[in-house]
């Protein structure tokens, strides 16, 4: 077996985690915001729990992959090798500065001394449905998808960074119920 083909079955497994751990996010928190009781939030949480250390995993094994592979083919001078480095630096930027911090805030205003099915309180319900933290998941992953256009179709830097800008506003556009959908109130406050 060629050490090239490992390589390219390394790079791939690592974007398919990477997928896998921003669909988890995404769909846990569609699910979560729906939540009725804690013991409902808790469970989404703990799924959602699982997607930093696999996309962290994901994209280490991307990131080493990649530019082994790129350094091997000669494309590190390929305009979109720049606008795939910028998107994955923007992709880590929101992760930790929209997303890590408000997850960190919902957990943190998790009460500790209710019971499994006493229901959310209103405060924790907005946090839930904040659309800036749903918004920058749909972003992120669309930003994920932009990168393997850009490997697929090994554009020229500026088409590269318009495909890119056409991912984040397809991610905004999914993301346009989020900040028209009325807060639900069932919970008490």
């Amino acid at each position: 077996m060629k050490i090239f083909s490992v390589v390219v079955f390394l790079h791939l497994a690592g974007a398919l985690a990477l997928f896998i751990a921003y669909g988890i996010e995404w769909t846990a928190s569609a699910l979560f915001r729906n939540a009725d009781s804690i013991e409902q939030l808790r469970a989404w949480l703990r799924v959602f729990k699982v997607s930093p250390p696999l996309s962290g995993i994901g994209l280490g094994v991307v990131l080493l992959s990649g530019g082994y592979l790129a350094s091997l083919t000669g494309v590190m001078k390929q305009g979109w090798i720049p606008a795939t480095l910028l998107a994955i630096f923007l992709a880590l930027a929101v992760g930790f500065a929209m997303i890590l911090p408000r997850m960190k805030g919902i957990r943190a205003a998790l009460p500790a001394g209710l019971g499994a099915n006493d229901p959310l309180s209103a405060s924790l319900r907005a946090q839930l449905s904040d659309p800036v933290l749903l918004t920058a998941i749909r972003v992120r992953f669309m930003i994920a998808t932009g990168i393997v256009y850009l490997m697929a179709a090994k554009m020229s830097f500026l088409p590269s960074l318009l495909a890119l800008v056409i991912a984040i506003v397809i991610g905004v556009i999914l993301s346009i119920s989020t900040w028209t959908r009325p807060q639900t109130t069932t919970a008490a406050s």
